[in-house]
């Protein structure tokens, strides 16, 4: 039977059988194979059976690319390539022998090396995209997979369809078939109606994702879901514990702890499941608003209070009314304003700036930081009296690098909701190992970062260590060392240790680190000479 065999970047994505007299190619879901291109036209192209030949015929009006040249019509050859937009297909009459064929790597959905023959055993595994249910089943000669509960592989969703595809063994092959379902079958993207798979291969059904494994996997983590709280890790579930605990009393909250562990989540959480959910939570960064606007930005000013205010403008905290404010980043308050918060908190009113009276307001306080207050009420640097009548309830997040269990959770969870649908990609040793062995200073913001950085760079459908890149000052620090905030860093500091590590991974070519950098090479040796790093007046060129 001929085939399609679809490449994107250089790595194949899936094969596709040409099994039927006419199949079409294009980004609507009326094409047998969907591409998802934008500059491809709805149906871009036929491929129709001739006897015992193949043509095709363009449908877009524009021509199809066939070799480099556009065709209207016209016979394909063995190995002749077919251009959608990014992707490219290969016309084969017969699949190649394993070892022979292209000059590219034979390579199936996950971008791994075709196996020489399927392994007796194999698992159909799925997983609900947002992280929830986790389905598996042994797969004999074939599976059915569907919503209905005489399926092999039961997905009870309304996405999926009662006989949603068939999975199945062919001829030493594993063959996926969509059985006419209404939300359609995808493979790394590309909507299908029959794909040979691989081990590994992931296919996006409704709301899951499928794939294939040649023995039981291993049971994982349980990955709890809270309120947008995702977590296999022990701590987490104690502080999950402590938010039901917290929210249903109206006694102010802080949230503790370093820069991107989640600190907003955890009061979204708290009000979510509060009495006060109803009511609307009101957010403010402290440290991102300037000083001489903090008070009207929190108390609201009345009409001509101050050139400018040419309306009455409610604050925050009256917005807040009947709700909960979360006040981000409380340690930044400035001192001057805290003594006016303070009287917030304890009486319940709020004064606008050029109001003759204050007037009432039911509030919930909770507030984040990642600072150590109490050191900072010793240093005179936040009052005592607000830190006590703020902190009534704390809470304290733990960073990413202690929450070990974790970070494969987070990172598969932000793969399937990054990914576009059903092009979720697998993790290669090395990079999982890179994953694991970094000590995350950004926590789970950086993880996030890394993830999103990873599926734009990543040139097929298996990411490998050169798609994990991490942000420069941190790319070479060693799990467990110590983590200094770089919030807390002077200017020097950070550009020093900057160049420090830049240097490193280049392996201490000066020409590569000062492209890394931005700057001049000029500029680089003079650095490197102030801060003590190398010879200053080594201005050699780097082979």
């Amino acid at each position: 039977m001929p085939y399609l065999i679809f490449y994107r970047r250089g790595q194949e994505l899936m094969r596709v059988g040409l099994d039927r007299d006419e199949v079409t190619v294009g980004r609507s879901a009326k094409a047998g194979v969907v591409v998802p291109d934008s500059t491809v036209a709805p149906v871009q192209a036929a491929l129709v059976r001739e006897g015992e030949s193949w043509r095709i015929v363009d449908r877009s009006g524009k021509g199809t690319m066939v070799d480099g040249r556009s065709l209207t019509s016209g016979p394909l050859d063995e190995g002749n390539d077919i251009t959608f937009g990014a992707f490219r297909a290969t016309f084969r009459r017969e699949l190649p022998d394993d070892g022979e064929g292209s000059a590219e790597a034979e390579t199936i959905a996950d971008g791994t090396a075709e196996a020489p023959a399927l392994p007796r055993e194999l698992w159909l595994l799925a997983q609900e995209v947002d992280g929830g249910r986790q389905v598996q089943v042994k797969l004999g000669s074939e599976a059915i997979v569907g919503s209905s509960a005489a399926c092999s592989l039961c997905l009870s969703h309304p996405t999926v369809s009662a006989r949603h595809a068939r999975v199945g063994r062919q001829e030493g092959r594993l063959v996926l078939q969509d059985l006419g379902s209404t939300n359609g079958v995808r493979v790394n993207g590309m909507r299908v109606y029959e794909a040979e798979l691989s081990i590994g291969a992931r296919v996006r059904i409704g709301v899951f994702d499928v794939w294939v494994a040649g023995s039981r996997p291993a049971a994982e983590p349980v990955v709890a879901h809270f309120e947008g709280i995702i977590s296999a890790d022990p701590t987490m579930k104690s502080i999950c514990a402590q938010i039901d605990r917290v929210a249903a009393s109206n006694a102010p909250v802080i949230v503790f702890g370093e820069t991107g562990t989640g600190k907003e989540l955890i009061a979204r959480a708290i009000h979510r499941r509060s009495a006060r959910s109803g009511c609307s939570l009101i957010p403010i960064n402290c440290g991102a608003i300037a000083h001489e606007l903090m008070e009207t930005e929190l108390f609201g000013h009345e009409k001509g209070a101050f050139t400018g205010a040419g309306t009455a403008r409610k604050g925050a905290l009256a917005e807040a009314d009947g709700g909960t404010i979360f006040l981000d980043e409380i340690g930044e308050l400035p001192v001057d304003l805290q003594p006016k918060l303070l009287r917030a908190v304890e009486l319940g009113e709020v004064k606008p700036v050029g109001a003759s009276r204050p007037s009432a307001v039911d509030v919930r306080y909770v507030c984040a930081t990642h600072r150590n207050l109490a050191a900072e009420v010793r240093t005179k640097g936040f009052r005592e009296d607000l830190y006590y009548r703020l902190a009534v309830a704390t809470l304290h997040l733990p960073p990413l690098r202690q929450r070990r269990n974790d970070l494969m959770a987070l990172w598969n969870h932000f793969m399937r909701t990054l990914s576009p649908p059903g092009m979720v990609p697998t993790l290669s040793d090395e990079a999982h190992a890179l994953l694991e062995g970094h000590s995350w200073p950004g926590n789970v913001r950086e993880l996030r970062n890394v993830a999103q950085r990873a599926l734009l760079v990543a040139e097929g459908p298996t990411l490998r260590s050169g798609d994990i890149r991490f942000d420069p000052r941190w790319a070479t620090r060693p799990l467990g060392e110590n983590v200094v905030d770089p919030c807390l860093m002077t200017l020097d500091e950070v550009e020093k240790r900057s160049i420090e590590i830049v240097l490193a991974s280049v392996g201490g070519n000066k020409n590569q680190a000062a492209k890394q950098l931005g700057i001049a090479r000029s500029t680089l040796f003079k650095k490197i000479g102030d801060y003590g790093l190398g010879k200053a007046g080594d201005e050699r060129e780097d082979a």
